[in-house]
């Protein structure tokens, strides 16, 4: 599997995730009010806030909660798989510009703790070779 690949299969268990537990998003009043048509609850009940402008049914936050978890620890373990830690790296300086601006403080802001300075600029010397800079 490439990184790709896992990044993809991520994201498919987040969606459906997401579907099961009736999210929507809403960044205004009117928004809000759209989503909780499409999405509404019972008498008395109430919406939960998530990050990134997501909403809710709160009967459904618990099992949100849990299911988010899983997803977060089952995508851990498979990047615990060196080849795939690597390629991650590799794809998180590529994505935060690090081979332009040799600086990788956001590529480690973005990655989890588990990852030193010095693995990244390791990732980072070692992929910087192989980019053919005539290109640019």
């Amino acid at each position: 599997m490439t990184i790709h690949e896992l990044k993809e299969l991520h994201q498919s268990k987040v969606d459906a995730l997401l579907v099961e537990c009736n999210v929507f998003f809403a960044f205004s009043n009117e928004q809000f009010e759209e989503g909780k048509k499409l999405n509404p609850v019972g008498e008395g009940e109430k919406y939960t806030r998530i990050p990134g402008g997501g909403f809710l049914p709160s009967a459904k936050s618990m099992d949100f909660k849990k299911g988010i978890d899983e997803i977060q620890n089952w995508y851990t373990e498979q990047l615990k798989q060196p080849e795939l830690r690597k390629a991650n790296i590799a794809y998180e300086l590529a994505n935060h510009e690090a081979y332009y601006t040799g600086e990788i403080d956001q590529t480690m802001d973005a990655l989890d703790e588990s990852h030193t300075e010095e693995e990244v600029w390791a990732v980072y010397k070692e992929e910087r070779k192989k980019i053919n800079w005539d290109n640019y």
